[in-house]
């Protein structure tokens, strides 16, 4: 797997550990008339799945190829310089 693939697949788990972490939120809001424990443990959830989503960030930064300038300004994605 190259380092361009890797990023790309650390971003994918990002966004979805984002996308986790505010349902689960929203879970907590919505049920918390049923009582504080399961408001609770689904903000719980939602912590831990922020931090997923940092933990994978990181991890990505230092993945993340760097990407070779072009003559036109823009990044050249097909040659990293590391990659």
């Amino acid at each position: 797997m190259t380092r361009l693939a890797l990023h790309r697949l650390f971003i994918v788990i990002v966004v979805l550990f984002i996308v986790a972490a505010l349902v689960m939120y929203v879970l907590s809001i919505a049920l918390a008339s049923h009582g504080g424990d399961t408001a609770r443990r689904f903000d719980s959830y939602a912590v831990f799945a922020f931090m997923g989503a940092v933990l994978f960030g990181i991890i990505d930064f230092f993945i993340r190829p760097v990407m070779r300038a072009t003559a036109d300004g823009s990044r050249d994605v097909e040659h990293p310089l590391n990659g």
